[in-house]
């Protein structure tokens, strides 16, 4: 059977927009207020100095990427032969023979940089020295593993064009392709069999209430220990180039008919999940009743004020004309408030207005 004709926007990595146009049956909306080309995060002659701005040199890549087996073995075998491609095989190589977090999972965090990434205040979007290694220092800044990025870089966005419905449904698709992702590594390494002692260290037993344990000099040399890596890898050991890509020819034929039998209840609850979430992105009409919901005020003058919603990186900007009848919104039905704002007030509030506001949960 053909593949069915490609509807997803290009937001997503070709292998995942393969399988959401089969569980959506419709296209995606592009998030044209995010663009990765064009940070919009980055200052902007006449920003407001109250919005925080991400580092030029970064933008939001201060986030290292946990490439799963078999977006490992896709990354290994394309031959694209862009600049930025070539990096991207040529630094996930680099992750491969440092073989720090290097497992037949896929290539994870290391313990020390999870610490360190969890304990800074204000590291991403900022932190050079947290930049992502599939990140190419030029045009702007690209990314070296953009056709098979993991769920988390293919779904984050930091502005929406729907607001919190936008933010609510990638979340959603974040959700279900972290699960797929899950699954479909551990059924790779199951199928490509490393062996008794790999699979009981890759999915260890609970280990009690003894926590984590303390960091080996290996780790924070940003190495593995040389016994611990050949147990992990058994069968495969030396071999890990080869066990990649081995795992990519499994998944690559996969449709989505697949991923359900393949997969648990975690999958199939989180699609679940996602059709609802896409079918409010998709949804335009206004809510019954709205109330004015909660905000923070950024900065104001006497025609406009800035306010904060559902995301501190996504103002919303209104006129102050507009602000100052939003307290009518308490709870009666809308279509009553804009009536009385309408022959009481003079103005007639355009419902796609009223629509966007809901949408940011300044009104909900």
């Amino acid at each position: 059977m053909e593949p069915p004709e490609r509807l997803v926007t290009a937001a997503l990595p070709p292998l995942y927009a393969a399988w959401l146009d089969e569980l959506l049956a419709g296209p995606i909306p592009a998030e044209t207020e995010a663009s990765c080309s064009d940070c919009a995060m980055c200052e902007a002659p006449g920003e407001h100095i109250a919005v925080e701005h991400f580092n030029p040199r970064t933008k939001c890549c201060t986030y290292l990427p946990e490439l799963h087996n078999f977006l490992v073995g896709r990354i290994l075998a394309d031959s694209d032969t862009h600049a930025a491609a070539l990096h991207g095989r040529t630094s996930v190589t680099a992750r491969i023979r440092k073989g720090s977090a290097v497992t037949p999972l896929g290539l994870g965090r290391a313990r020390p940089y999870a610490l360190l990434y969890k304990s800074s205040i204000d590291a991403f979007g900022h932190a050079l020295s947290m930049r992502c290694p599939h990140y190419l220092d030029e045009s702007g800044g690209l990314c070296g593993v953009w056709k098979h990025r993991m769920s988390m870089c293919a779904t984050w966005f930091c502005k929406h064009v729907r607001g919190a419905v936008g933010s609510h449904f990638w979340k959603s698709i974040h959700r279900l392709l972290n699960a797929i992702e899950r699954s479909l590594s551990a059924w790779c390494v199951l199928d490509l069999d490393p062996g008794r002692e790999a699979l009981e260290r890759l999915f260890r037993v609970h280990n009690g209430t003894a926590g984590d344990e303390p960091f080996t000099g290996f780790e924070l040399d940003g190495s593995e220990d040389p016994a611990l890596y050949r147990a992990l890898w058994g069968r495969w050991y030396g071999k890990e180039a080869e066990f990649y890509r081995a795992c990519a020819e499994k998944v690559n034929p996969l449709r989505w008919k697949d991923l359900v039998e393949i997969s648990g209840p975690d999958v199939r609850i989180a699609a679940q999940l996602a059709r609802k979430a896409y079918a409010d992105l998709t949804n335009q009409e206004l809510p019954r009743v709205l109330r004015l919901g909660p905000f923070e005020v950024i900065s104001a003058d006497v025609e406009t004020v800035r306010l904060s919603t559902y995301n501190g990186y996504d103002p919303l900007e209104v006129p102050r004309s507009l602000f100052d009848l939003l307290p009518r919104f308490d709870g009666r039905p809308t279509a009553t408030v804009l009536e009385t704002i309408a022959t009481g007030d003079g103005v007639d509030l355009d419902p796609a207005l009223i629509r966007k506001l809901a949408d940011f949960k300044l009104l909900a």
